[in-house]
């Protein structure tokens, strides 16, 4: 009886490695996947470009790409939640440096240009149109990011007497609903602004309202001096 719950054990300890191993497999394949085809998507377009486009470009069938993303959506919503986890941990550590609050949300305009560059407003109005469901996640990932990190710069930067003692929640409310509107493809594209464009004037006017006659000259120096 004894021998026989043993042998029960390890089979299942065999099995649940076995599980781990072909898990780890499948996400390092779709990595792979990703790493080679993100940049076409981006360029080219994520509802434009086709399955049979990507396996040429993969050099591989569709069968096999299907194994690993069972649709295009799939594959899309992969690209996207990468590219904003990479986003994440560039701007986590920007926000959770020693520089004060001025400078840290420069830094944040900085990526933000940097992110810019690689998806445009095309891209984004792309996925509002035709991926609904991953734009409402997009939304919810910028506003949540917003809410949980730059409340504590707005919190600092009342501490270090570079911005007025405004209610913080006021604060934040008009920026994440400022950001929320104007960094949107919709008003973007009907205006012809870049992505950081809208979001330079919109931290430049927002930003500059709260500042104290001490942060004026850091402000200048700084999210004021991006756009010319």
């Amino acid at each position: 009886m004894i021998e026989s719950l043993t042998n029960q054990v390890l089979r299942l300890k065999l099995e649940t490695n076995k599980t781990k191993i072909v898990s780890i497999r499948i996400f390092e394949v779709q990595e792979e996947i990703i790493e080679q085809i993100e940049d076409k998507l981006f360029k080219e377009g994520f509802y434009k470009t086709t399955m049979d486009e990507v396996a040429t470009e993969l050099g591989m069938s569709k069968k096999t790409i299907y194994k690993f993303f069972p649709s295009k959506e799939d594959l899309v919503n992969a690209i996207a939640k990468r590219f904003m986890n990479k986003m994440k941990n560039k701007i986590l550590p920007a926000l959770n440096s020693d520089k004060n609050a001025i400078e840290k949300l420069g830094e944040l305009i900085k990526i933000l240009a940097t992110a810019s560059e690689k998806i445009t407003p095309k891209r984004l109005d792309e996925i509002r149109k035709h991926f609904p469901s991953l734009w409402n996640e997009i939304d919810k990932f910028r506003t949540k990011m917003m809410f949980e990190n730059i409340t504590r710069v707005i919190d600092q930067g009342k501490t270090e007497g570079l911005f007025v003692d405004y209610p913080t929640t006021i604060i934040m409310n008009v920026l994440v609903n400022s950001v929320r509107n104007i960094v949107n493809p919709e008003f973007i594209l009907n205006h012809s602004y870049s992505i950081i464009e809208a979001a330079q004037y919109t931290f430049r006017i927002i930003i500059g309202g709260i500042v104290t006659e001490k942060g004026k000259k850091l402000f200048n120096q700084t999210i004021n001096k991006m756009i010319k």
